[in-house]
This record gives structure tokens, sequence and C-alpha cells, in this order.
């Protein structure tokens, strides 16, 4: 019965996959200039880079509009609140201004806060999608 070979010697035996220059630059042995992109060892191309990168400043970018939305109708509203005061009459006056401010903010915060949010939740890829359907 032969020995059983340990792990190093089995990972000895694999053949060794290197990186080949010509694979990485897409240019081929005889100069031809043959693409070798199925057979590159690198899991990303350029352009699959920079899809990623404009996802993901497209997304950052619907968030802050949405934020910087919120932030506009926060001070609208605060404006608005202190004309309120300023115009209030009776106490009645002054305490339906402060609860009608604070539902606005609230309402229009969690409004406004899940539809960031809603731009952060992971997208599904088209695969994914395609599989739903």
């Amino acid at each position: 019965m032969a020995p059983n070979a340990s792990e190093d010697e089995k990972r000895e035996r694999r053949p060794h996959v290197g990186h080949d220059p010509t694979l990485i630059s897409g240019a081929s042995a005889d100069g031809a200039g043959k693409s070798t992109t199925a057979a590159s060892p690198i899991p990303f191309t350029f352009r699959e880079w920079q899809s990623s990168i404009e996802a993901t400043s497209n997304l950052f970018a619907a968030a802050l509009k949405d934020g910087l939305g919120l932030a506009a109708s926060s001070l609208h509203d605060q404006a608005t609140f202190l004309k309120d005061i300023a115009d209030s009459k009776t106490s009645s006056e002054l305490l339906r201004c402060h609860l009608d401010f604070l539902e606005k903010f609230w309402s229009r915060s969690f409004s406004a806060g899940s539809k960031i949010l809603d731009h952060l939740k992971p997208q599904p890829s088209p695969a994914g999608r395609q599989a739903l359907h």
C-alpha cells in the first residue's frame, strides 16, 4: 500500500498558473495583436471596473440629491415656522405652530430618509432579475 501524499506534495504536483505578460497586455505571443481576453487571469476588465465606478457614483449622487432636497425643504419649513411663531397672537396658536412644525418635520424626515436609503439598498444583478421573472 502506497503512503498518502501530504497536502504540500499535492500542491507541488498541481500545475502552476503564472501571470503571462502577453495575456495581461492582450497581445499574442506571435505579435499578431489577437485579443486573449477570454484567457486573461484578471477577473475584471477595464469596462467592468468603469461601469462599477459609474454605478457607484450614480448611486451616491442620487442619495446626495435627495439629501440636499431634504435639507432645503427643512430650511423652508423652519423659516415658515419662525414666521408663524412671530404671527401668533395666543398661546394656543403658538402651540399649534409647534405641533404643525413637528408633524411636518417627522413626516418629511421619514419619507425622505426612506427614499435616500432605498438608493443605498443593493440592487439585484441583471442575471438575478431574470431569474426572478
